[in-house]
C-alpha cells in the first residue's frame, strides 16, 4: 500500500506542474477573486478526477492487461510539445469576465482542459488498483488539489508577478509528460 501511495503522490506531483502555473496566473489576475479561483479549480479538478476513475473502470474491464498502452498518450503529447516549441508568448489584454459565475466557469474549463493529458496517466494507474487503494488515492488527490491551490497562492504572494518563466510551459511540462508516458509504457511492458 505504501508503494502505491508513493507512486500516486509522485504521479500527482509531476502531472500538476502545469496546473500550478495556470492557477498561479489566475490568482495573480486582479479580475479574479481568490475564492472564485479556488471553486473553479476544485470543480474542474473533480470533473477530471471522476473522468479518470470512470475511464479506469472501463479500461480495467475492457482492456485488462493492455491499459499500459494509454501511456503512449502523454508520451506523444510531451514529444509533440518538445518538438513543436511554441514561440514566445505574447501578452494580450482580453476583456474581463463580468461576474463571479463566469469567472468560476473560466477557471473550471481551464481545469478540465488541464485534466485531459492527466487522464492518460491516471487511467492506467487507477485501473490496476483495488477499490480500497483507489479510494485512498482519490482522497489523497483531493487533498493534493488543495495543496496545489495553496502553492499557487504562495507563489503569487512571494514571487514577483512580472512573469513566470515561459520555459516551464515550453520545456518542463512536455519533458515531464515524456517521462511519465515512458514510465507507464515501460512498466506495462515489463508486467506483460
Amino acid at each position: 500500500m505504501e508503494k502505491i501511495l508513493l507512486l500516486g503522490i509522485w504521479l500527482f506531483g509531476v502531472t500538476h506542474l502545469d496546473t500550478l502555473i495556470v492557477i498561479s496566473a489566475f490568482c495573480a489576475d486582479n479580475d479574479y477573486r481568490i475564492w472564485e479561483v479556488f471553486v473553479g479549480h476544485y470543480v474542474g479538478f473533480c470533473i477530471g478526477l471522476i473522468a479518470a476513475v470512470i475511464g479506469a473502470i472501463v479500461a480495467a474491464e475492457l482492456l485488462e492487461e493492455w491499459t499500459f498502452l494509454l501511456g503512449v498518450v502523454p508520451l506523444s503529447i510531451g514529444l509533440w510539445g518538445l518538438l513543436r516549441r511554441p514561440p514566445e508568448a505574447s501578452i494580450e489584454r482580453t476583456p474581463a469576465v463580468p461576474n463571479s459565475t463566469g469567472r468560476i466557469g473560466v477557471v473550471t474549463v481551464a481545469g478540465i482542459g488541464l485534466s485531459g493529458e492527466n487522464l492518460a496517466v491516471f487511467i492506467p494507474f487507477f485501473a490496476d488498483l483495488s477499490t480500497t487503494e483507489l479510494t485512498l488515492i482519490v482522497c489523497v488527490y483531493l487533498i493534493g488539489a488543495g495543496i496545489v491551490f495553496l502553492a499557487a497562492l504562495s507563489i503569487v504572494y512571494h514571487v514577483a508577478v512580472d512573469g513566470i518563466s515561459d520555459r516551464l510551459d515550453r520545456w518542463l511540462v512536455p519533458t515531464v509528460l515524456v517521462f511519465v508516458g515512458g514510465y507507464v509504457v515501460v512498466t506495462g511492458l515489463v508486467v506483460v
